[in-house]
């Protein structure tokens, strides 16, 4: 039986799928980051995979979901005055940025099962796609462990954890974004250019993952409050009495 039959059709379409793939899930960076600015992200606090994509749908389950919050450190000692309608805000923040997660699941699974029936998947890119779904569900595992480190005595989420949730996430957009780029032409993909063009463009990107991965550790430790003029940190570039 063949695995893999090529036709133009099958191409397309497997690189539009992935291409939309890309895009949603660097849509699901960007809402991690809308949760983590308007402070959601410890609203929900238990992990269920399936049932939890339902929220609250009457006033007793509201009711229900807010007592459980209060039970948490974060309202203890954070958000004590906090009513049902401040709390609503940052659930369905939380529950939005969970359930589209598995929106991304949903559009992985369902189009890859009809690709490979349909033989539209080549072997080397079946193995690929596989990796990149351990990544996926491992993403979620990371992600309630970051929450869990909220649920302590300590009403913060671990900027180490954290920082690991958001590298997580770029490396699957990277490896999304690659396999769509080798899946729209069917081969792999090679730089047609000079050895020093291809050392910046390296070095580019080397550049921006490091400043994405210190915004991580800024989200975390709310270090960007620590100096509210931009580009100089009060009037120099290394804040003085840093030491302290």
């Amino acid at each position: 039986m063949l695995f893999y039959v090529t036709t133009t059709k099958n191409q397309n379409n497997v690189a539009i799928w992935l291409f939309f793939l890309t895009f949603l899930t660097f849509l699901m960076i960007i809402i991690g980051g809308l949760t983590r600015l308007t402070e959601s992200g410890l609203s929900m606090v238990d992990w269920r995979p399936i049932l939890g994509i339902i929220p609250p749908l009457s006033n007793e389950n509201w009711l229900k979901v807010f007592s459980a919050y209060k039970a948490s450190p974060e309202f203890i000692i954070v958000n004590k005055s906090m009513n049902l309608d401040e709390f609503k805000y940052i659930f369905w923040w939380e529950w939005f940025h969970r359930f589209f997660a598995r929106f991304i699941g949903i559009v992985f699974i369902l189009p890859l099962i009809f690709f490979v029936v349909k033989k539209a998947i080549p072997k080397r890119l079946f193995i690929t796609l596989i990796i990149i779904f351990a990544f996926g569900l491992f993403q979620a595992l990371v992600g309630w462990w970051m929450v869990k480190s909220g649920l302590n005595d300590n009403p913060y989420v671990s900027q180490y954890r954290l920082t690991f949730h958001l590298i997580n996430a770029l490396i699957i957009f990277a490896i999304l974004f690659w396999t769509a780029l080798n899946s729209s032409n069917n081969k792999i993909i090679k730089f047609y250019s000079s050895n020093f063009s291809e050392k910046i463009f390296f070095f580019g990107i080397i550049l921006l993952f490091i400043t994405i991965i210190s915004g991580g550790f800024m989200a975390g430790t709310n270090a960007g409050q620590s100096f509210n003029t931009f580009p100089l940190m009060n009037g120099s570039i290394i804040p003085e009495k840093l030491e302290e």
